[in-house]
């Protein structure tokens, strides 16, 4: 017969371990304490139009989208769709709301040095088509 163990967690969900990860990786974003940084962001999905596929770089200032441009043009997008894209605190916020939704899908790898969101694969629903949101970050550059 084994021992009761009280107080020790032998079994931790997928959604536990996810919601573990996300903290941590959170707090160390905001220990870093960087609200002043520059991007190169790419959103990747199926049935997005070609506005939304273009990478782009996002400048951040104080914790605000500053501006955000073509990569390939330095032209700044069109201002119909500057909603469309994120600071790395909102990405977080995406990615909270997936663990909350229950989401049928989260994959996300981190920045091991300051803790934002790289590549993300978030699925909220198997049978629904268009709710899908995948992201990749690059060339992260702190303007402080």
């Amino acid at each position: 017969m084994l021992p009761l163990l009280s107080g020790c967690v032998i079994f931790s969900s997928a959604e536990g371990d996810l919601q573990a990860e996300l903290d941590t990786h959170r707090a160390m974003w905001e220990t870093a304490g960087i609200t002043d940084y520059r991007i190169r962001f790419q959103r990747l999905c199926l049935n997005c139009t070609v506005d939304f596929l273009v990478p782009v770089h996002i400048t951040v200032r104080d914790g605000v989208i500053e501006t955000v441009t073509d990569v390939d043009t330095g032209q700044p997008v069109d201002p119909e769709i500057m909603g469309a894209f994120r600071t790395i605190d909102e990405l977080f916020d995406t990615i909270q709301f997936a663990i909350d939704q229950d989401a049928a899908q989260i994959d996300v790898t981190y920045d091991e040095v300051l803790g934002y969101p790289r590549d993300a694969n978030i699925d909220l629903s198997r049978s629904l088509i268009n709710d899908d949101d995948q992201f990749e970050i690059r060339d992260f550059e702190d303007l402080s």
